[in-house]
């Protein structure tokens, strides 16, 4: 039985889904829901809340832009600051009356006949909606296990950064922390300081970078307040982030041979270890461990991790770095494969999340589009496509925050923002048109990803060729670099304004039933 019908569902109640939810209403679209499996807005910032977590792109520019702040208390606000933005934007735009907290979505079916969406929750109802965004974010589940035996046996306690337990007392304390990434960083940091002993146990060296931090005082608040001048900052940031560096390697390094580029990256990446060797000689005493810390992949292979208390923090007495492989979890601690026991009272298992780049995050039988067609099968079979990283020929009136060859720019809520406003873009024209059902066409999605394959030819190269055998979410289980949208962010944001509107098919009745997905015309390489 369906328990409700809606003109739009959005799925989460992050970024992108503020941003969905308020430039549907800015269209006139009002019959809209936000389905949260979560208890409030926020997104991975109302999930994450760990010792020492902030934000690794200065804050002027991780913001929406239709609810510019000009109070933010530093330059990387610390996380619970980013989710208080975030519930103060749903909040003065009113979205607070949209959202339904605690409705986990855990499938999404394409009624042919009906031409709706038919989304299964997990208390059991059915909903129905005419148009769907699915803002589920990137980072969507932590990964339930890790691969290292014997944590089942520990008897102490095990906290990981998206269920942090903020009763916990971790002073004096036994710590272990299992993962270098951006959580295990700062996680690290932070705890170092009031820790009995501290052991980073690291898998593969980060390029760990320095965070120019500060409180932003109360002149520069005033300046900023000024009409027009964090419009203007976020305009200046994007120019020059298309001009150094986005814009020359989509549109002028992908046009070099093989042979040449092949040649001059790893030349780059040299140059960058250099430099790093010594921001480790001045910030870390001990050579044996600035040996283990350098990276041997190049510097854009991986996202650098942003701190400037990290690499300190090894120089501290009770803190140590741990290269020696984990042959077990026992249960007072972590055993070595040189054989060593190292007690522990407290496991930080910050091991990384499922990711949309990641086939295997999908699950067959959660998202069937036009003639039961699986997403799920789809990516595993022919690798994961979009079109403008957000629709599929097969998933009529529905669309992706997040997706395939989706994130363009350095900024979340500024890349969630486009990808929203060209959705909501297409889904204002099929209801002025008087229509039903909207889809990209084959033709288009064949266009566009072939486009993106000779404009992203450069970063793939980089990513398989120059750094081969890397484990990072910028290379998935395929050997497919779907991460990043090799556009420009000024080509991105003109794109979701003016899209060729004759890419998408619309029509004024249910869709008809298509041919099994065998029979399709050839997929796009």
């Amino acid at each position: 039985m369906i328990e409700a019908h809606h003109e739009v569902v959005v799925i989460g109640a992050g970024p992108g889904g503020i941003a969905a939810a308020h430039l549907l209403r800015e269209r006139g679209i009002h019959d809209v829901v936000i389905l949260e499996r979560g208890a409030d807005f926020g997104g991975t910032w109302r999930d994450n809340h760990y010792p020492g977590l902030a934000v690794d792109i200065p804050t002027l520019w991780y913001q929406l832009s239709f609810a510019p702040n000009p109070n933010w208390s530093r330059l990387f606000a610390p996380g619970p600051e980013i989710h208080r933005y975030l519930r103060d934007t749903a909040t003065a735009l009113g979205l607070y009356p949209l959202l339904r907290p605690h409705t986990e979505v855990t499938a999404q079916r394409w009624d042919d006949r009906a031409g709706r969406w038919l989304l299964s929750t997990r208390d059991g109802r059915t909903i129905s909606a005419r148009f769907l965004i699915s803002s589920v974010g990137g980072y969507v589940n932590a990964k339930e296990t890790v691969d290292i035996p014997g944590v089942e046996d520990f008897s102490g306690t095990i906290l990981r950064p998206n269920a942090w337990d903020d009763a916990y007392d971790a002073r004096d304390k036994r710590i272990a922390v299992i993962g270098t990434g951006s959580s295990g960083v700062q996680i690290s940091a932070a705890l170092s300081p009031v820790a009995r002993r501290l052991e980073v146990y690291q898998r593969t060296p980060a390029w760990v970078l320095p965070k120019v931090d500060f409180d932003i005082p109360p002149s520069m608040r005033r300046v900023l307040r000024l009409p027009g001048v964090v419009p203007a900052i976020n305009v200046a940031g994007r120019m020059l982030m298309d001009a150094a560096m986005i814009a020359p390697i989509v549109h002028v390094f992908s046009r070099l041979p093989d042979s040449v580029l092949k040649r001059v990256m790893p030349w780059y990446d040299a140059y960058c270890r250099a430099l790093y060797r010594l921001l480790l000689r001045a910030t870390v005493r001990d050579a044996r461990t600035r040996r283990a810390l350098l990276p041997k992949y190049g510097i854009m292979a991986k996202r650098p991790v942003i701190s400037s208390a990290f690499l300190p923090a090894l120089n501290r007495p009770n803190t140590q770095l741990v290269t020696t492989p984990i042959e077990r979890i026992t249960r007072d601690g972590i055993r070595t494969s040189d054989g060593r026991e190292h007690p522990a009272d407290l496991l930080v298992l910050a091991t990384g999340y499922e990711l949309w780049t990641d086939p295997e995050t999908y699950r067959e039988g959660t998202i069937l589009g036009s003639n039961g067609f699986d997403l799920a099968t789809y990516y595993r079979a022919h690798g994961l496509r979009s079109y403008a990283g957000t629709a599929h020929p097969r998933l009529p009136n529905r669309w992706e925050i997040v997706g395939p060859n989706g994130f363009v720019g350095f900024a979340w809520p500024d890349f969630v923002e486009t990808i929203a406003a060209h959705a909501v873009r297409v889904i204002d024209e099929t209801r002025r048109r008087g229509d039903d059902v909207v889809e990209v066409s084959q033709d288009a999605f064949n266009r566009w990803n072939a486009t993106m394959a000779k404009r992203g030819r450069t970063a793939h190269l980089y990513f398989t060729d120059c750094n081969p055998g890397l484990n990072t979410y910028f290379i998935n289980s395929q050997s497919d670099t779907v991460y990043h949208r090799p556009q420009t962010i000024t080509g991105s944001r003109r794109f979701a304004r003016r899209s060729p509107l004759r890419d998408y098919q619309f029509s004024r009745r249910a869709a008809v039933a298509r041919p099994a997905t065998s029979d399709l015309e050839e997929q796009p390489a």
